[in-house]
């Protein structure tokens, strides 16, 4: 063979050998491999500064790393448009660092620029498939406020119909539809279907279908494609961690089953670590869970910062009694954290840790109000406040228990008895005898079948009225009578009670005879051979003459 021949046949062998690395890289990059997949990006970029494709993916890595490495990225694809001559893909590159800052014109420039130098003969209408597919995933990328949608899915569609065998413009194409909101869950599932048939072997799409149904709450079904992702393909992590974060609060052995399999088949890191030092906590390991903390917190960097250690410094210390570290780590959890990466339950946290001391009741009330603010999803924001007021009744504190259930009686769409019954009765135990009664009267118009709305009713008027001399009580007692009415022989000696209640307001407060005179027959109704009831019907008939003759005012 010529030596000419020969170089090219090395050539040729060296290019594959790069498209195989680089397809490596990326499958990496899908499959969650983050470590190792930046390692090998920086090594390809390193061996060739100018390679396009090396470089676009490197960029990607460090955008999922946002914000922390977005200068990095930026720097990044500035060098290799340098030096790769302003190649399509960088362009691509370069414009979803400038969408994920807002910059939309000139990333659509950028964008534009792309397409129209990958027009050619073959492709003359849209262009190159990678770089339509490369400008889906930069408008996909960032908050609801970030992107493009209509323009990202028209290009989406152009390289679908380009490469219509890539499953991963159909993801894309789905991951958008996410970011219009959940009325768009229908049309994003049906993506992440269109993706399944293309690759039914790939995890990613059951996965995210998976991820639709649980924000549904529909247990069954995300529960149904979590496992089918790890059984279509068995080296899917992420799938895996889904799994143990369902089953950490409910069954912690098949928990760590699942959190075996998220580790084996991911890249071993502080995250790793940590979710190993949550099992343990889950476990009841705690001093177990603060070595494996420790020993995470030892293998920083000394300049890197890793906050979630503190968060777990705090919940492990609190389960072992000592309130003043659990509150001391979580402030510096909550200091250190980027605030973007802050979610309501750790302000929920927060608030329980400073509720265990007195005097920090509206330290712990603000920190509640930041979760009402940062999640407005209604089912969170009623866990959040069911979370404070039940804080607070264990401190034995129930004003602060009664206002925050009145809070979240305020955004609860569908209230249940068991509702009415417990914010009648915080109301009550708080002092608040007008609002228990107003809330127990609610609870009777709703559920009138139930016993516990008319007793409820009946004991804050009661106890509204506590010298008996306004007599404001008596229409509850009438109510909860009617009720008690239904069984006499169940509730004789509670209808005796609360007739003896009208007959001494009638007689000695309101000194209207003729009521107490029927109260005392209403008592002797139910048990004839009464002898209060008897003594009670003779002194009302005795001060009823006395009226009627003058005798008495």
């Amino acid at each position: 063979m010529k030596r000419g021949s020969i170089f090219l046949a090395f050539m040729v062998f060296c290019l594959v050998a790069m498209a195989q690395t680089i397809e490596e890289g990326k499958q990496l990059l899908r499959y969650g491999r983050l470590i190792k997949a930046e390692d090998l990006f920086e090594k390809l970029v390193a061996a060739n500064p100018n390679d396009p494709e090396a470089n676009y993916w490197l960029g990607q890595l460090y955008l999922n790393d946002i914000p922390i490495k977005m200068k990095e990225a930026e720097a990044l694809y500035a060098k290799a448009l340098v030096s790769t001559n302003q190649n399509p893909l960088i362009l691509v590159g370069m414009g979803h660092v400038e969408m994920l800052q807002k910059k939309n014109a000139a990333a659509k420039e950028r964008f534009e620029q792309a397409i129209a130098a990958t027009k050619n003969k073959k492709n003359k209408n849209f262009g190159d498939a990678q770089v339509l597919e490369a400008i889906g995933i930069a408008n996909a990328m960032g908050d609801s406020q970030t992107g493009e949608i209509d323009y990202a899915l028209e290009k989406l569609a152009q390289a679908g119909q380009l490469d219509p065998k890539n499953p991963h413009v159909n993801i894309a194409a789905a991951m958008i539809h996410l970011k219009r909101g959940g009325e768009y869950g229908g049309q994003a599932k049906r993506e992440f279907e269109n993706a399944i048939e293309k690759n039914p072997n790939y995890g990613r799409p059951y996965w995210r279908i998976g991820k639709i149904f649980e924000t549904q709450r529909n247990t069954e079904m995300f529960l149904q494609y979590y496992n089918q992702a790890v059984e279509k393909d068995p080296k899917f992590a992420p799938a895996y961690l889904s799994l143990y974060e369902y089953y950490q609060n409910r069954d912690v052995n098949k928990a760590k089953e699942y959190l075996d399999k998220f580790i084996a088949n991911n890249d071993p890191d502080r995250e790793t670590d940590i979710f190993q030092a949550d099992y343990l906590f889950r476990a009841g390991k705690y001093q177990e869970s603060i070595e494996k903390t420790k020993a995470i917190e030892a293998g920083l960097k000394p300049d890197e910062s890793f906050p979630k250690i503190y968060k777990y410094y705090a919940y492990n210390y609190d389960r072992l009694g000592d309130s003043v570290k659990a509150r001391d780590n979580m402030e510096t959890f909550m200091q250190k954290s980027d605030p973007a990466e802050l979610k309501g339950d750790d302000f929920a946290d927060m608030a329980g840790f400073y509720l265990k001391f007195p005097g920090m009741e509206e330290k712990a009330d603000a920190q509640i109000e930041k979760a009402l603010v940062l999640d407005t999803a209604q089912e969170n924001q009623i866990k959040y406040m069911q979370s404070l007021a039940n804080a607070y009744a264990k401190q034995g504190k129930p004003q602060g228990y009664y206002k925050w259930l009145a809070r979240m009686d305020k955004v609860i769409p569908t209230k249940t008895a068991t509702n009415y019954f417990y914010l009648a009765d915080a109301a009550y135990k708080a002092g608040d005898y007008q609002a228990s009664a107003e809330i127990a009267g609610r609870y009777v118009v709703a559920f009138p079948e139930q016993v516990q709305g008319y007793s409820l009713q009946r004991r804050a008027a009661v106890a509204a009225d506590s010298d008996t001399t306004l007599g404001t009580a008596i229409p509850a007692i009438d109510q909860y009578i009617g009720f008690m009415m239904r069984d006499v022989p169940s509730n004789k000696g509670r209808i005796l009670e609360n007739h003896s209640y009208k007959f001494y307001y009638y007689l000695i407060k309101s000194r209207e005879y003729d009521k107490a005179v029927q109260s005392a027959k209403d008592i002797l109704a139910i048990d004839p051979e009464n002898a209060y009831g008897k003594q009670a019907l003779a002194e009302a008939e005795r001060l009823f003459k006395a009226k009627a003759e003058g005798k008495i005012q």
